[in-house]
């Protein structure tokens, strides 16, 4: 009678539980978001203002613009009876592209209300407050992006080398280990964590890359300020397609594997590695 070695089976993480990883996930995402953004809080405070991580809610606004800007806004913008305008000058330092100015005009219909939208034109300004056609890389939250990215994987990579494990892992009892039945080196396990979280680096290359684009229609400020007492209002519509897209393309790679290779992602078969229970 021939006899057939069974087979070794894999332990692999089964699809049916993948919401435990998921959760896991979660749980590590918060903790260690929590504290790199405490590490970079107290780190920021000890270096100069100007080489701060600043953003478009931290600027510094001052009411009120040059009289011959004003008259512009004045001539090609007219207020309607029940219209008001405040116009302020901005000023930002961000990594990468220092002290930046910018001209703010905001208009509201009185009364107030939540249907009639709030009129928002802001445009870069050079040092004597004229306003400048220039667009504004956005080097801050592409720095920010990488390394926010960089850290939150060297950190869930420490946890996950070597046969330890993360918070979240241990919780749901569940650990990454190489094919071989070992825990991956260190090296391997960053390699890991960079894949996994390869999403977020191209989300952060393409906000860079949208805003190396002009923000308006057009960038003369004369013809802009027509549009807008026409009643332009920029649209947010870009910027919500992009989320949907970098949201189904994150799943797509994170989640569907999960469900389809029992257990083990793209990531995981790239580096040889599996999450198994422990």
């Amino acid at each position: 009678m021939d006899y057939i070695a069974e087979m070794p089976q894999s332990i692999a993480l089964p699809s049916r539980y993948f919401w435990r990883r998921l959760a896991a996930l979660a749980v590590d995402i918060v903790i260690f978001q929590a504290a790199i953004l405490i590490a970079v809080h107290y780190i920021s405070t000890a270096f100069p203002e100007s080489f701060s991580f600043a953003n478009d809610a931290s600027m510094e606004c001052r009411e009120g613009v040059p009289d011959q800007l004003a008259k512009r806004i004045d001539t090609n913008w007219p207020l309607k009876a029940n219209e008001w305008r405040t116009n302020d000058i901005c000023e930002s330092r961000q990594f990468g592209s220092g002290k930046q100015r910018y001209l703010q005009i905001t208009v509201e219909m009185e009364p107030w209300d939540y249907v009639t939208p709030t009129q928002v034109l802001t445009i870069p300004v050079d040092a004597d407050g004229n306003p400048a056609s220039k667009t504004i890389p956005a080097y801050s939250g592409l720095i920010s992006g990488l390394a926010n990215t960089a850290l939150m994987a060297l950190a869930f990579a420490y946890f996950s080398a070597n046969g330890r494990r993360t918070f979240g892992k241990a919780v749901f009892f569940l650990r990454v280990q190489s094919i071989d039945g070992e825990g991956p080196d260190i090296g391997t396990a960053f390699k890991r964590e960079i894949l996994k979280f390869s999403p977020n680096l191209l989300f952060s290359a393409a906000i860079f890359a949208i805003s190396l684009f002009p923000v308006y229609p057009t960038q003369d400020f004369d013809a802009l300020l027509g549009m807008f007492r026409g009643g332009y209002t920029p649209s947010n519509d870009g910027a919500i397609g992009l989320y949907v897209v970098g949201t189904i393309a994150a799943l797509s790679w994170w989640l569907v594997p999960i469900i389809a290779w029992q257990g083990q992602t793209y990531y995981d078969r790239i580096c040889g590695c599996e999450v198994v229970s422990a």
